[in-house]
């Protein structure tokens, strides 16, 4: 800590006083801390070390570093700092978690034991050069993009969802957005993307996503008076032509964020390598945190769906309740995002799914390119729209109105 380049570079981010297991030991560490905050350096003089201190039994020890600091090997220090922080911030988890074990939120302990592992990960992370370092992005940009099946859509994000990207579908109640997202299941895991998928549901019982599934590949909805039998078969051919890629249906109801997340390790530790992550209502997910305020649970709901598409490197999908008013509006918009627009503000793609009740009734629907990172926005696809079948099929593209592109 009295190395002034590693400090500004590495420690100011990595040490805490609290680390320090002896009471002369933190108290020297905070006083170097607040001499590097009022000073923007490390000090030199043990003598103003100790006024930092205000004494309390700390002259032998700081006499004793800045000898130490002469005779040792700093660089040997610096390397096993991030391991020394690692240790003593899993300690602090373990003990600050006794509370939270006692009232049954394991949720939080296992929020801080994460948090402590990750001390210091990032510290060497020199970031890249767009110029120097093409070769690190530009041609694995497109690579790891999973297809949605609309044809427009994946074209205007160039391939679909990237690893890492945060996708949400947008509508007023009972206008498809379940049905929104078994389509983009369906399409990840189709012939031409062959991906597998992981679709979790919060809603509706497992058995009726899978209904949706099976009619979404078969083009129609298993009747109670035909023979099943035969539907499976028929299921199991098409299944085995067209759909290369495993879609696995997981649900839950108050599901939190580490049950999810367990959910996701127990399958990679089983051998299922899924592709995408689909959730039909990340809403009604238990945050990793309580807060005061709905909004800002919904906030961190969204921003932790985010990370955790980055942490395993694959896209999400989820699904969102448009307020009141989008009821009634030809044009349904990220303003339209009912309890909390920061929904909006975390999501890399929001596809809202416009239909009035004429279109319904003619099998039409129309989906409006909310918000697009790095692309145009302000799109509008018109697509066929088959409930009976489960199938939403882009068809082109609609010209939006004067007042609808300045909105």
């Amino acid at each position: 800590m009295l190395d002034n380049f590693w400090m500004t570079r590495h420690g100011e981010t990595l040490i805490r006083p609290e680390y320090f297991d002896q009471d002369d030991e933190e108290n020297v560490a905070r006083a170097i801390i607040e001499y590097r905050e009022r000073y923007r350096i490390s000090p030199s003089d043990p003598d103003d070390l100790m006024v930092m201190a205000g004494g309390n039994g700390t002259a032998d020890l700081i006499f004793d570093i800045f000898e130490m600091r002469d005779e040792s090997d700093t660089h040997l220090a610096s390397d096993i700092s991030i391991q020394f922080a690692k240790e003593q911030a899993a300690k602090l988890a373990v003990l600050e978690g006794i509370d939270d074990i006692n009232r049954g939120d394991l949720a939080k302990v296992l929020e801080r034991m994460k948090a402590a592992i990750a001390v210091g990960d990032n510290l060497f992370n020199s970031g890249i050069d767009p110029v120097r370092d093409a070769d690190k992005w530009l041609y694995n940009y497109w690579q790891n993009k999973i297809h949605t099946g609309w044809w427009h859509v994946d074209n205007l994000l160039e391939g679909g969802l990237a690893g890492g990207e945060l996708g949400v579908v947008l509508g007023p109640t009972n206008r498809g957005k379940t049905m929104a997202l078994v389509n983009i299941g369906y399409g990840a895991a189709a012939l031409g993307s062959g991906k597998n998928i992981v679709h979790f549901t919060h809603e509706a019982r497992v058995e009726q996503v899978a209904r949706r599934y099976a009619a979404r590949m078969t083009f129609r909805f298993a009747r109670q008076d035909e023979d099943l039998e035969n539907y499976e078969d028929e299921l199991i051919e098409v299944a085995r032509r067209y759909i290369p890629g495993k879609i696995r249906i997981i649900g839950g109801t108050r599901m939190t964020t580490v049950e999810l997340e367990n959910h996701l390790n127990r399958l990679r530790g089983e051998g299922f390598n899924f592709d995408l992550i689909i959730d039909d209502y990340p809403d009604l997910l238990q945050p990793p945190h309580r807060y005061n305020e709905r909004r800002f649970e919904l906030s961190a709901i969204f921003s932790w769906c985010r990370e955790l598409a980055d942490q395993f490197g694959v896209p999400f999908w989820g699904a969102t309740q448009g307020n009141r008013e989008s009821l009634s509006k030809e044009i349904v918009t990220a303003q339209d995002v009912a309890e909390d627009i920061g929904k909006a503000n975390i999501a890399d793609v929001i596809v809202a799914i416009c239909q009035t009740r004429e279109e319904e009734a003619a099998d039409r629907c129309r989906l409006y390119m909310a918000k697009v990172r790095d692309a145009a926005k302000k799109l509008l696809f018109a697509a066929k729209y088959y409930g009976r079948s489960q199938a939403i099929i882009t068809t082109g593209v609609v010209q939006l109105k004067k007042e609808e592109k300045d909105a």
